[in-house]
Protein backbone atom coordinates (compact mmCIF):
# COMPACT_ATOMS: atom_id res chain seq x y z
CA UNK A 1 0.00 0.00 0.00
CA UNK A 2 2.88 2.37 0.81
CA UNK A 3 4.43 1.88 -2.63
CA UNK A 4 1.06 2.51 -4.27
CA UNK A 5 0.66 5.87 -2.51
CA UNK A 6 4.25 7.13 -2.66
CA UNK A 7 5.71 5.32 -5.72
CA UNK A 8 8.79 4.07 -3.83
CA UNK A 9 9.20 1.42 -1.10
CA UNK A 10 9.41 2.53 2.52
CA UNK A 11 13.12 1.58 2.68
CA UNK A 12 13.90 4.43 0.27
CA UNK A 13 12.09 6.91 2.52
CA UNK A 14 13.99 5.67 5.58
CA UNK A 15 17.29 6.56 3.89
CA UNK A 16 16.08 9.96 2.72
CA UNK A 17 16.37 13.42 4.21
CA UNK A 18 13.41 15.80 4.49
CA UNK A 19 14.18 19.14 2.79
CA UNK A 20 12.36 22.27 1.66
CA UNK A 21 12.95 23.30 -1.96
CA UNK A 22 11.82 26.89 -1.45
CA UNK A 23 14.51 29.52 -1.10
CA UNK A 24 12.99 30.87 2.12
CA UNK A 25 14.49 29.59 5.40
CA UNK A 26 12.49 27.28 7.66
CA UNK A 27 12.29 29.85 10.48
CA UNK A 28 10.20 32.08 8.21
CA UNK A 29 7.75 29.20 7.80
CA UNK A 30 7.49 28.77 11.57
CA UNK A 31 7.03 32.52 12.06
CA UNK A 32 4.33 32.62 9.38
CA UNK A 33 2.47 29.69 10.94
CA UNK A 34 2.58 31.34 14.38
CA UNK A 35 1.43 34.68 12.94
CA UNK A 36 -1.49 33.10 11.10
CA UNK A 37 -2.46 31.06 14.17
CA UNK A 38 -2.39 34.21 16.32
CA UNK A 39 -4.48 36.14 13.79
CA UNK A 40 -7.02 33.33 13.65
CA UNK A 41 -7.12 33.12 17.47
CA UNK A 42 -7.80 36.85 17.63
CA UNK A 43 -10.58 36.48 15.05
CA UNK A 44 -12.20 33.56 16.87
CA UNK A 45 -11.97 35.29 20.27
CA UNK A 46 -13.48 38.45 18.82
CA UNK A 47 -16.45 36.47 17.50
CA UNK A 48 -16.81 33.93 20.31
CA UNK A 49 -20.15 35.40 21.44
CA UNK A 50 -21.77 33.74 18.43
CA UNK A 51 -20.30 30.32 19.21
CA UNK A 52 -20.88 28.23 22.33
CA UNK A 53 -18.90 25.60 24.22
CA UNK A 54 -15.84 24.13 22.56
CA UNK A 55 -16.75 25.27 19.09
CA UNK A 56 -14.45 28.31 19.06
CA UNK A 57 -11.46 26.13 19.97
CA UNK A 58 -12.41 23.49 17.39
CA UNK A 59 -12.87 26.19 14.76
CA UNK A 60 -9.48 27.74 15.58
CA UNK A 61 -7.76 24.34 15.45
CA UNK A 62 -9.27 23.50 12.06
CA UNK A 63 -8.50 26.89 10.54
CA UNK A 64 -4.97 26.96 11.95
CA UNK A 65 -4.31 23.42 10.76
CA UNK A 66 -5.48 24.23 7.24
CA UNK A 67 -3.48 27.46 7.08
CA UNK A 68 -0.38 25.63 8.39
CA UNK A 69 -0.80 22.92 5.76
CA UNK A 70 -1.08 25.50 2.98
CA UNK A 71 2.02 27.34 4.22
CA UNK A 72 3.92 24.07 4.51
CA UNK A 73 3.03 23.13 0.93
CA UNK A 74 4.16 26.56 -0.29
CA UNK A 75 7.64 25.74 1.05
CA UNK A 76 7.74 22.75 -1.35
CA UNK A 77 8.65 19.85 0.94
CA UNK A 78 10.70 17.10 -0.68
CA UNK A 79 12.61 13.97 0.17
CA UNK A 80 16.25 13.88 -0.88
CA UNK A 81 17.47 10.34 -1.46
CA UNK A 82 20.97 9.50 -2.66
CA UNK A 83 20.92 6.24 -4.57
CA UNK A 84 23.33 4.51 -6.87
CA UNK A 85 21.97 3.42 -10.21
CA UNK A 86 23.51 0.49 -12.08
CA UNK A 87 25.49 1.39 -15.20
CA UNK A 88 25.37 5.12 -14.36
CA UNK A 89 28.22 5.18 -11.85
CA UNK A 90 31.16 4.38 -14.09
CA UNK A 91 34.75 5.42 -13.56
CA UNK A 92 36.95 5.39 -16.64
CA UNK A 93 40.67 4.94 -16.15
CA UNK A 94 43.08 5.69 -18.96
CA UNK A 95 46.67 4.43 -18.84
CA UNK A 96 49.15 5.84 -21.32
CA UNK A 97 51.90 3.35 -22.01
CA UNK A 98 53.14 4.84 -25.27
CA UNK A 99 56.82 5.40 -26.04
CA UNK A 100 56.59 9.01 -24.91
CA UNK A 101 55.96 7.82 -21.35
CA UNK A 102 59.30 5.96 -21.44
CA UNK A 103 61.19 9.19 -22.10
CA UNK A 104 63.44 10.27 -19.27
CA UNK A 105 62.86 13.55 -17.49
CA UNK A 106 65.51 14.05 -14.88
CA UNK A 107 66.31 10.84 -13.04
CA UNK A 108 63.00 8.98 -13.77
CA UNK A 109 60.69 8.27 -16.70
CA UNK A 110 57.35 9.98 -17.22
CA UNK A 111 55.57 6.69 -16.43
CA UNK A 112 57.35 6.41 -13.07
CA UNK A 113 56.43 10.02 -12.28
CA UNK A 114 52.78 9.34 -13.13
CA UNK A 115 52.68 6.30 -10.84
CA UNK A 116 54.05 8.32 -7.93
Amino acid sequence: MFELLFKYPSAVFEKGTFVFLASWPAWVLIAAILAVAAALAWHVLRNRGRLEGRRPVALWLLESGMASLILLLLWQPALSVATLRPQQNVIALLVDDSRSMAAREGDSTRLEQARA
